[in-house]
Order: structure tokens, then sequence, then C-alpha cells
């Protein structure tokens, strides 16, 4: 049940959630609640509420585990910087208390009957369709919530998301805020580039032999073989286990392992009940809460009906309209007590004496025993077979990897008498590297991080065999070094080329970043574009009305991206003047001059983008209307941090 429960919330259904309570589980995240005040330090106050140091913690634990369930298993936890969490933890905290004190002062709110209908017809807690107290249960135990203080949780994010709904309501795209976004969006531009290829300013710098000699000497230490070694590794896997290992194969020992199995499949049924439930709180006790319990079986047994008494006295919202009906559940999806409870039942129609649990009193109903299909053993066999060698398998890896460590330990600095007592074989490579580059020699362990840094670390370089390491679930390791290759000078003329080839890059970025300084310098001042492109030897490409998207009257053209991005980054140019600038390109540089923009045709825009336009606008300025009422609400409400 619990994994069924982990997967449903990862589920489309949980998602749809946010439609009902969207400010407590998106918006802004669960939070704080008056439960967990106390006579703790104040880091804030917003209005009538304290956020403690107490609730601040619990809301950066949940924030915590929240941003692990979104990273997946690879990630580290300790790359969580635990001072930016709790800020934000603490943003949250204040932001929902401005919106619940704010739609609060304004009278927005909902009634007991909406909120509990809301929580019925959630799909976070439901199964096939249907509602499932257990799940409702075990989402509330899971978040830290009472029933209670859920409830209020709940409907106070609701009259927040209502308050914020009504606000973004009142915010539209009128005609001509579109028609300007459609204006931009299609705007045509004449522009002109000049391509300052690198390639171009390579083909004639000269380097001097000297200059080449010079660098050589001067970053020596760059110049080396990287260090490399030849590795000795044993290697276990489970899957070359599992044909060795000795399982008892008889019909007789399959057949009692099947007889086990099928036992607990009884344990495993399902069971459909109800119950009436009293609520143990602030305004029932213990008392009063068993004298009502106690008083509704006393009607039961006079007759009265189980269903009827569930929707007139039970305080569970999510079973009560339904006769109290919790449905066709298994083992593990109720509270300790309760379940004990209802597997005491025997016989379908029986009734519980009262039973308590963490939440109250109840009176539990037996309505059905679930039907399990037990498969016969001839189609067990196999499956049991097979079974019985994975866990011997498991096992013999297991009591090997242990002996492998322990002998590769005592042997230190070889493997030969290990690989004789494990009957393994002694894996070899040659020629690894720390970095194992795309130059690298491939070799079975290359993908392991763990491996490289064994190697090359002070014991590995000294020719120690390395501890047990695993490779996954069934995979293991012992690696060790066979022999060192320290760095070595290479010669000048093994590097000639290389740094050649680096002298001459650094030269032409030198030019070019020269002649694109000049260049600019002279189009600001008024230079003509004719007389820069003739100084530098070169010409330019022009587009006229191009667009955003590349394309001109008479086509696509084929203008570098990033070069586009700029011209359409540029000013609009004044008093038919020219707007000139510059940016980095794949193969260099381009100076770039805008000298017309025209705004796009409106009235040649497709309905479908206008739409789409439309609805962008209304979302931006939902967005400043909302955040402009927010900010009037911190202040009304009175937002006080602690320094």
């Amino acid at each position: 049940m619990l994994q069924q429960l982990r997967d449903q919330t990862q589920s489309t259904g949980f998602k749809v959630l946010v439609v009902a309570i969207i400010l407590v589980l998106t918006l802004f995240g669960f939070g704080a609640t008056n439960i967990f005040m106390g006579n703790v330090p104040t880091v804030a106050t917003v209005g009538d509420f304290d956020v403690t140091e107490s609730v601040l913690s619990v809301e950066t634990e949940r924030e915590r585990r929240r941003l692990l369930s979104q990273m997946g298993p690879e990630f580290d936890p300790a790359d969580i910087d635990r001072v930016q969490l709790q800020n934000y933890a603490l943003d949250q905290l204040v932001n929902r208390q401005v919106l619940y004190q704010a739609a609060a002062q304004l009278d927005i709110g909902f009634s007991d009957a909406e909120v509990n209908r809301r929580l019925v017809e959630s799909p976070a807690y439901q199964i096939g369709g249907e509602f499932s107290e257990a799940v409702y249960r075990q989402q509330l135990q899971l978040m830290g919530f009472a029933p209670v203080q859920f409830i209020q949780e709940v409907r106070q994010g609701l009259s927040s998301e209502l308050l914020r709904a009504s606000i973004a309501e009142t915010s539209f795209a009128q005609d001509w805020e579109v028609a300007q976004a459609a204006a931009l969006l299609n705007q045509r531009r004449d522009i002109a580039y000049l391509d300052l290829k690198l390639q171009d300013y390579l083909d004639g710098i000269e380097i001097a032999e000297q200059e080449v000699a010079t660098r050589y000497e001067e970053d020596r230490t760059s110049y080396v073989t990287e260090p490399s070694v030849d590795v000795e590794w044993l290697e276990l896997s489970l899957d070359g286990l599992r044909s060795s290992v000795d399982v008892d194969e008889s019909d007789e020992a399959l057949k009692a392992i099947y007889e086990d199995d099928i036992s607990t499949l009884d344990q495993q049924a399902q069971r459909d009940s109800a119950h009436i439930l009293v609520v143990v709180d602030e305004g029932t006790d213990e008392t009063e809460a068993l004298a009502k319990i106690r008083n509704a079986a006393d009607r039961l047994a006079a007759g009265e009906d189980f269903s009827a008494l569930a929707k007139e006295l039970s305080d569970d919202p999510g079973s009560s309209d339904n006769g109290g009906s919790l449905g066709m559940m298994a083992q593990g999806s109720f509270d300790p007590a309760f379940e004990d409870a209802l597997w005491a039942l025997q016989n379908p129609g029986d009734v519980s004496e009262p039973v308590r649990s963490e939440f109250g009193y109840h009176l539990i109903r037996l309505n059905e025993i679930g039907a399990i299909e037990v498969p016969t053993f001839a189609e067990e066999r196999s499956r049991i077979l097979d079974r019985l060698r994975s866990e011997a398998a498991a096992e013999a890896f297991d009591a090997a990897v242990e002996e492998l460590e322990q002998r590769a330990f005592e042997e230190r600095y070889e493997l030969s008498e290990t690989a004789n007592a494990l009957s393994l074989s002694i894996q070899r490579a040659e020629g690894v590297s720390e970095s194992n580059g795309p130059d690298a020699r491939p070799w079975p362990l290359a993908g392991s991080p763990e491996v490289i840094d064994s190697l090359f670390s002070t014991e590995g370089l000294e020719g120690e065999n390395s501890p047990v390491i695993l490779l996954g679930d069934d995979r293991a390791a012992v690696v060790r070094v066979a022999q060192y290759y320290a760095s070595e000078q290479l010669s000048l003329a093994d590097v000639q080329q290389a740094i050649l080839d680096e002298l001459k890059q650094e030269a032409g970025r030198s030019e070019i970043e020269a002649d694109k300084a000049n260049a600019l310098a002279q189009l600001k001042e008024g230079v003509s574009v004719s007389q820069v492109a003739n100084d530098l030897g070169k010409r330019w490409e022009t587009h006229e009305l191009i667009t955003r998207m590349s394309m001109t009257p008479t086509g696509p053209a084929n203008v570098e991206q990033s070069i586009l991005t700029e011209a359409f980054s540029l000013p609009r140019p004044q008093d038919s003047g020219k707007s000139v600038g510059a940016v980095s390109t794949p193969e260099g540089s381009a100076l770039i001059v805008v000298t017309r923009v025209l705004a796009g045709d409106v009235g040649a825009t497709g309905q479908a983008l206008l739409q789409q336009l439309e609805q962008q606008v209304t979302a931006r300025d939902q967005q400043l209307e909302f955040g402009a009422f927010f900010a009037a609400a911190e202040v009304a409400v009175g937002v006080a941090r602690s320094d």
C-alpha cells in the first residue's frame, strides 16, 4: 500500500489536486499551522501569525524532501544549501499567511460541507475513482497533519486561491495590447552584417619559430604526458554465481515452499469494511467520545442500520456520506489498532467492539473478505526454482564479496592468491589515465569514477589492492596498479604544431577584437558602412525586411541565429540613421547594422497566433495585477522579519 501511495503521489491524479488547493501544494507549498507554535524564538510575524523557529524547521524539512523527490536518487543531499533552503521556506510561509489573512479580512471562505466535498472528489485520495479513507489518512500522516488541522489548512488554501482567481479574472488583454504584441513579434528589419571569421585571419598570420620556442620554455610544465597505469583486477558478478549455486530442486522441497507461499496469500487477502468514527479532539474529550461510540454500539445492537448510523454519527467526512464505507483494502492501509480489530473479525457482517485509534473511537464492520486466486504448483514450480537460485546466488555473492575483501586486504600488493582461492581470473588493462578522456583505451571498468579514484590515490599508486568497489547491485571488483608511468616531458618537436596553432589562434582573436573595436568606433562616428568594409577588405551581407524567424519577402535567409538575435536586440534607428552592434559567432565575430524597422502587419497575423498572444498578454497582466495586490496586502496585513 505504501508503494501504491508513493506511485500515486507521482501520478497525474495527485497533480490534479492543485486545482483544489493550488496555493497549499504549488504556489506556496504546505506549511505552518498553529500546532507547531511554542515558546521558541520568532523569526517573522505576519499579522497575527508568528513564524517560530519550530515552524520554520518543519517547513524547511518539507521543502528538503520535496526537492530530493524532484531531483531523483542520483542527487546528493549534501549539495543542498541549508541556509538558502531555509530562506526559501520562510518566504513560502510568509507569502501564504499574507494571502490567508487577506482572504479572511475580505470574508472569503468555504463551508465545512464544501471543503469535505472537495476532499472527497480529489483524485489524490481516490483509488479506481472512489475516495479511499486509507489513502487520505496516510497522506495526512506523510504531511504531518491531524485531520482537523488539515481541513483548516485546506479551507484557508481554497479561500486564498479563490482570492487569487478573483483578482486574475479582473485582468484581460485589450485589443491594442494584442496588436502591439503582434506588431513586435512580426517586426521586420533591414540589417547588414560583416563577418570577421577567425579562419580568414589565421591564413595571414605568421608565427616565428622563436615565439614557439619561447612559449614552450615558459609553459614547459603544461607540455607533459598524462600519468597512466597498468591495472589488474578481480571481478565478481551475481549472474556468474547463479549457474554455480546448489539448490534443492526436488518436488518435495519446492512444494514446501509453495505451501508457505499459499499460506501468506491468505494473510494478504483484502477486506471490505465500514466504520463509525467519533474523533477525540479539542471539542470532544476521551470520555465523551467513548460514551458516544458506546451509544452507537447500543443502537446497533437494538437493530438500527449501520450505514444510517454512520451517516448520522460518524466524524469522518470521507466515508460518512457513503455509510461509513472504506472499500476493499489490504493490510498496511490503516492505523495498526484499527487494522488489528478489522482482521480479528471472522465473518461478513461482524461488528467490532469500540476501538481506539490515533484519531478517536471506531465501530468497525466487516463487509466482505476478498477472494484470492491461488495458482497451482505446476504453474509456480519454475518461478519458485528461479527464486531459489536468485536467493542462493545473492547469499553466495554477499559471502564472496566479504571473502574477496578479506583476502585482498591480507594479500595487499598482489591478487594471485586471492584469485586462486575464489577461482577468479585476473583481468588486465594497460595505459589507463586519470582523466579517462576520449583518447583513453577502453576497458570494462572505465565508467566507474570510484575505480579511477582508487587507482590514482596515494595507496593505489603504491600498488595496494583497493577495497571492494561495488559496481552496482550485482557486480563488485578489487583493483590494483600493476605498473605506474609518471608524467614525461614532451619535447618541443612533439608539441611544436600544437603551440603554433595556439599562438595563431591567440593572434587571430586579438586582431579580430582590434578590428571590431575600431570598426564600431568608426560606424558610431558616422563613417560609411562601405568605407568600414573597404578598410577591412570585406563586404557586408544585407537582408531587407527580415523577420526574427529569418524570413524575407523573397524567402528564407541563411543568417546565423546569434547575428539575428543581436540585430533584433539593437534599438530602433533614429532620424534615418543606423544602430550598430557586434556579437560573437561560432566562426569568430560579426559587426551588425540595422537601418530600418517596420512594425509587423497585425492584419496578416493568423487567428490562432492572435489568440495565443492574447493569452500571453492576459497572463502577464494577471501576474502584474496579482503582484500589485500582494504588495498592498503585505502592507495591510503587516509583515515583520527578525534580523
